[in-house]
Parts: structure tokens; C-alpha cells; sequence
């Protein structure tokens, strides 16, 4: 692999692991934010905002 691929490789992995660093650490100190399930249940899909009485 020449220098440009690593760097934007690296670039990439840099940019994907802060978006989830963003949304779901940011979920995780709200108490309005839970976590949103796929259809089979088992793998997570994103994140619900809602706040506690309409849950």
C-alpha cells in the first residue's frame, strides 16, 4: 500500500469511529435516548430520542 491509500484509509476509520463516538456517546448521557433495535432484535440500528413518559 502506497502512503496516499494509508492515509485515506486512516482518514476514513478516523471519520467513521468519531461519528459514533458522537452519536451514540452523546446517546448514552441522555436520559430521553435508548438505543433502537433491527427488525430481527438482535443488532443495534440506531438511536430513538423520546422523552421518558411517551416511552
Amino acid at each position: 500500500m502506497d502512503l496516499r491509500t494509508r492515509l485515506l484509509l486512516g482518514l476514513t476509520a478516523f471519520a467513521v469511529l468519531g461519528y459514533i463516538g458522537i452519536v451514540y456517546g452523546g446517546c448514552a448521557r441522555d436520559p430521553d435516548c435508548h438505543f433502537r433495535l433491527c427488525a430481527g432484535g438482535r443488532a443495534l440500528c440506531g438511536v430513538d430520542h423520546a422523552h421518558v413518559q411517551d416511552r
